[in-house]
């Protein structure tokens, strides 16, 4: 017995000392009203009982990676059913899921239906699982937790939490689900240089492991061409089979080894491994654009190694190769808006090159104003008032049909970037330019008459109000609506932006007749297209483009539409390329950049004009009356960019196409932007390895130095990306491992390539090789009862032990004291005391007197 509040016990004395002052006027009543007082004590005192009792926390921790055998999650869910249903009234239990996450499912598991979160299947973060589950288990509760899995790990040693769990008392059970892997062929590892020279011939190694002895084909790619190929004899137990290659010019060689197949293997995904090898050197400047165009060969005969491929490939890997990207005249769709994203990463956080040329299809009338390439360039694609020649008047007629209602993102529908679609058109024009909208579904709504934009305070806030309101979009009705609009317009510059739903577009009605009869009242027409080029509307949306005279865009992506309106409106002023010849002149700046000054350039055909920005530097500018720059520089991060807004080939070049100096000039333009690699001092040493699905980054110091170069830790920027998606950015510190080793950890997912750099305060920057799994760590081979082993070391380190009836574990949860307060049952009984009290001083019916 206890008091959990025994401070109220001092009221023992006076009350004891009322009763006898005030004694009530019955033997039966003086008992009654004493015990009533008591109880009431009792309770205040907080009167409780001890008992021991085995009512705790139990954390099942769930293994749902990729290796576990494919009828897991279902005996999973069986032994957390078995677990609830022996499960205590005052007990709980919890469950945590973990592949390369590890994420908490249930905290308090009355009735578990099913897995819900998602985890990332190609990892299994033990360590993290079980430090999710301790954080369920409240500090001097009981508890222990449940291990399910097949004992295999990646990411941080599931060690460091077994003695969390040790130090808090939680024993740490488990029970083995693991796959069979006893016909298993697999690739254990490839072994292979991360870097190598320039023409240096280096081994792979490949080992493979196999269960019995067997013939077995066995392949090696770079890139898509096979380079070796044979059957080999494998005996029972791992094997090395090795390949010799030659390194090329510098960038990155993909590989791939391929086995099999093999009979009856059991986990064929590890038949499969892939790797990257670095070539140090030089590397070459990748160019995009036409394949008619000579500046590729214009540029190699001036010494600059050129790769250019009949189309892209804009995923890290790839631009790993390469020093710089020079993109020539090419519309920002034909590039894409994930590469863009890609190339902007890479330029920014790893260091590379970019230019870009100018044209009719490049800067703001090709679609890169509000592209993602916009902010990393040095000359801002505006449309200034003072540089137009002529005025405007625009009708949006936008789809706010049912469809657009559909979610883009958590707080945007397809309707929202419409909207804002049409205010990025308002936004680009001035204020005597002439702007109607129209939204249109089975009918057309006239949000804005066409009228000048001058003075209309509230013109925004109506477009950004439009809602979807269901029903089809009727094109006749859009097209007629906005026509009768711009007949009552004063600019002659007319244009129809029509956004409409390329999979839902209906009653054309007489469209033909209506775009004929608007080309003769000079109304020009422009479509964009929500959806697929190949959706059941889209060829009559391009009909009604090209006989509109205007251009058609398709997206599937609705964040794209800004940026395709603002890039017909550009088009339609018709202000953004200046196609007259304009004379130039070179700056002081060109020195810095080209190593001369280039005195005497000739005229250039036309440019698209542009303007500077704040922090870069123009090194060639337009002598007409806008003063453009022709050459544009800046450090944008950790890369270099240069605009060149003229035609490098082409009939706007003009008559710097035929200047002497021209091979020269642009060749100089291209090498600054490459760049040159700078390597740390020769005290410093980076290196890169992966193993159990983490990359180790170690920046080695020289053991004998006598200063340290290191100023502050040094930073690591990596860029994560899989092919058709843009980069993720991480940054991290390195950290000291021993008094001469910095490093960091930088766990890897599968399909996923990792670009890194290094930068060293004060000494430097160095971009790293980039990096893959191989293949998933989950489905690499290991010793057999390896896992087996390490689920062992974990219950013996914390007390626990492997459960096959794992619905046994409440009778194995600590025996604690419990304080169970009686305060409820002592008001009660004083409740009931007092009643009969009452009744005595009423009724008498005890008939008893002092």
């Amino acid at each position: 017995m206890t008091f959990l509040d025994p401070l109220w016990l001092v009221l023992a004395i006076p009350l004891a000392a009322a009763l006898w002052l005030w004694p009530p006027p019955s033997r039966i009543l003086f008992v009654l009203r004493a015990l009533v007082v008591a109880l009431i004590l009792l309770a205040l005192a907080g009167f409780a009982i001890q008992l021991r009792s085995r009512a705790g926390v139990v954390v099942v921790v769930a293994d749902r990676s990729l290796s576990m055998p494919p009828s897991s999650d279902a005996t999973q869910r069986d032994v957390i059913s078995a677990l609830e249903s022996k499960r205590g009234a005052e007990s709980k239990l919890a469950v945590v899921s973990f592949g390369r996450q590890a994420h908490i499912e249930q905290a308090d598991a009355n009735h578990f239906s099913d897995f819900q979160q998602r985890i990332g299947d190609d990892g299994s973060n033990l360590h993290d699982g079980l430090e999710t589950a301790l954080s369920l288990v409240p500090r001097g509760a009981p508890g222990r937790i449940v291990v399910i899995s097949d004992g295999r790990w990646t990411g941080c040693d599931p060690r460091a939490a077994s003695l969390q769990a040790a130090a808090r008392g939680v024993a740490i059970d488990y029970r083995v689900l693991a796959r069979s892997s006893a016909a298993d062929v697999a690739i254990e590892r490839v072994d292979a240089p991360s870097n190598v020279s320039p023409g240096e011939s280096f081994v792979i190694a490949a080992w493979i492991d196999s269960p019995r002895a067997q013939d077995i084909d066995v392949e090696l790619l770079r890139g898509a061409t096979t380079i070796a190929k044979g059957t080999h004899r494998l005996v029972s137990g791992t094997n090395r089979i090795a390949f010799r290659d030659r390194a090329s010019s510098g960038g990155t060689l993909s590989y791939n080894v391929r086995v099999g197949p093999a009979q009856d293997d059991s986990v064929p995904e590890n038949n499969r491994a892939k790797f990257l090898v670095g070539v140090s050197g030089p590397k070459p400047l990748l160019y995009a654009g036409s394949p008619k165009s000579r500046v590729p060969q214009l540029l190699a005969a001036g010494g600059l190694k050129i790769d250019a491929p009949p189309r892209a490939d804009w995923t890290l890997e790839s631009l790993s190769n390469y020093s710089a990207v020079l993109i020539e005249n090419l519309p920002a769709n034909d590039v894409g808006t994930p590469a863009m994203k890609t190339l902007a990463s890479w330029v920014t956080n790893a260091g590379g090159g970019l230019m870009l040329t100018g044209g009719r299809s490049s800067y703001a009338a090709g679609g890169y104003f509000k592209s993602p390439l916009d902010p990393v360039l040095p000359v801002s694609m505006e449309l200034r008032r003072e540089h137009r020649k002529l005025n405007m008047a625009i009708v949006v007629a936008m789809d706010r049909s049912g469809s657009m209602a559909v979610p883009v993102n958590s707080v945007q529908t397809k309707m929202d970037l419409a909207n804002i679609s049409a205010v990025q058109v308002l936004d680009l024009l001035g204020p005597q330019d002439e702007l109607g909208v129209v939204a249109v579904d089975s009918s057309a709504h006239i949000i804005a008459d066409l009228d000048p934009i001058e003075g209309r305070n509230d013109l925004r806030s109506r477009i950004l109000g439009v809602e979807s309101s269901g029903g089809g979009i009727f094109i006749f009705e859009a097209l007629s609506t906005a026509a009768k609009m711009l007949l009552t317009a004063q600019a002659q510059t007319r244009h129809i932006i029509l956004f409409a739903d390329a999979a839902d577009s209906e009653e054309p009605g007489m469209y033909r007749e209506l775009l004929e009869k608007s080309a003769q009242a000079n109304i020009t027409v422009s479509v964009i297209g929500l959806g697929k080029p190949t959706d059941v509307d889209a060829d009559l949306l391009r009909d009604i483009a090209k006989r509109g005279g205007g251009r058609i865009f398709f997206t599937e992506d609705a964040n794209e539409l800004p940026r395709l309106f603002a890039q017909d409106t550009f088009i339609v002023a018709r202000s953004t390329f200046i196609d007259t010849p304009s004379a130039v002149e070179p700056t002081g700046s060109i020195v810095s950049l080209t190593g001369r000054m280039f005195e005497g350039m000739p005229a250039v055909g036309g440019y698209n004009l542009s303007y500077l920005r704040d922090g870069a530097t123009a090194a060639v500018l337009t002598r007409d009356e806008y003063h453009a720059p022709l050459v544009a520089t800046w450090m944008a991060g950790a890369g270099r960019v240069l605009s060149y807004t003229g035609e490098m080939d082409g009939k706007d070049t003009g008559a710097i196409a035929t200047w002497p100096e021209t091979g020269n000039f642009f060749t100089s333009l291209a090498r600054w932007t490459a760049g040159a690699a700078a390597p740390l001092p020769q005290d410093m040493l980076v290196t890169q390895h992966v193993d159990k699905g983490v990359c180790h980054i170690e920046l080695q110091l020289d053991p004998e130095r006598t200063t340290s170069p290191i100023v502050r830790l040094p930073r690591v920027t990596t860029l994560a990306g899989a092919p058709g998606g843009a980069p993720n950015v991480t940054h991290a510190e390195m950290t000291w491992r021993t008094p001469d080793e910095l490093s960091l950890e930088i766990p890897l997912k599968s399909g996923q390539t990792y670009l890194s750099t290094v930068d060293v305060p004060g000494a430097g920057r160095v971009t790293l090789t980039p990096v893959v799994l191989p293949f998933s760590p989950e489905l690499a081979p290991s010793e057999a009862g390896e896992g087996r082993r390490t689920l062992e070391r974990l219950a013996r380190a914390t007390g626990g032990r492997e459960r096959i009836a794992v619905a046994d574990v409440w009778r194995d949860l600590p025996r604690e004291k419990r304080h169970i307060p009686l305060r409820t049952y002592l008001l009660l009984a004083a409740v009931v005391l007092l009643t009969l009290e009452v009744l005595e001083r009423r009724m008498r019916v005890f008939g008893l007197r002092r």
